[in-house]
């Protein structure tokens, strides 16, 4: 039996039920889906489920993902946050990455792609005597190292035709960093060995609402003090913090 039918068929607002089926499902699935689709999953007729998406659209419950897909809109974060007490997702955030830094000693940045450029909205200062700064509202390039990434496994940011070379450790092949990025989709993690800047390791992973990305923790240190171990532990402790993060933030129901 599928969600749908599920449902309560005699409830007093069934367009009501439909719309909250289509908005639940989205939530579950990782990919942007069309009026087909949900119409097969949610025993729903095609015409019914793209009217109520064009109702929801203009709502901005959901949005168009481009290719006659949707996914859920801003207006479903903004309720989250009103549901958590009006607190921006930076801001929810905070206790995930400070248990980070404490893990690690290593600072712990949050921050969120902005068409070209990744913008760092959140600093925890790490407590070690040697510390990689980062500025608070600065931004970095969005290709850059780690950063870079984890946006074009996700879909952040679009392949460009020549690679950006900010070290000699930089991926300059377009095939050898597509290769890399199903590593990083597949461990939600992205490791930058002085690949952005020389002599700085670090690592970045996602916080994703199914499969949208909505923002990254970023970490790193200098490579003499971390070495290859130091950075796969630390690596780990990224990914662990922004699946801790993404699952506790974004596993509720509408």
């Amino acid at each position: 039996m599928n969600s749908f039918n599920t449902l309560n068929k005699t409830s007093p607002a069934p367009a009501v039920d439909r719309a909250f089926a289509i908005l639940k499902f989205l939530g579950r699935e990782k990919a942007p889906l069309g009026v087909s689709a949900l119409a097969r999953a949610l025993g729903i007729g095609k015409s019914t489920v793209h009217g109520i998406l064009q109702g929801l659209l203009g709502a901005g419950a959901v949005e168009d993902a481009g290719d006659h897909k949707y996914r859920l809109g801003p207006l479903v974060e903004e309720l989250a946050r009103e549901r958590r007490g009006g607190r921006t997702l930076a801001e929810m955030c905070r206790p995930y990455l400070e248990g980070l830094v404490q893990q690690t000693g290593y600072s712990g940045i949050f921050g969120v792609p902005e068409t070209d450029r990744f913008r760092i909205v959140m600093v925890v200062e790490g407590s070690g005597a040697f510390q990689v700064k980062a500025v608070q509202g600065g931004s970095i390039p969005l290709l850059a190292g780690a950063t870079g990434k984890v946006a074009l496994a996700w879909g952040a940011a679009s392949m460009p035709d020549v690679l950006p070379r900010f070290t000699e450790d930089s991926i300059g092949e377009v095939a050898a960093l597509n290769e890399e990025l199903g590593r990083v989709r597949a461990e939600r993690l992205a490791l930058d060995r002085s690949e952005y800047l020389r002599g700085v390791y670090a690592a970045a992973a996602p916080i994703l609402h199914g499969d949208r990305l909505r923002a990254i923790f970023l970490s790193m240190g200098f490579q003499d003090q971390l070495g290859e171990e130091g950075l796969i532990a630390l690596g780990g402790a990224v990914a662990q913090a922004a699946r801790l993060a993404s699952r506790e933030l974004f596993d509720w129901s509408l």
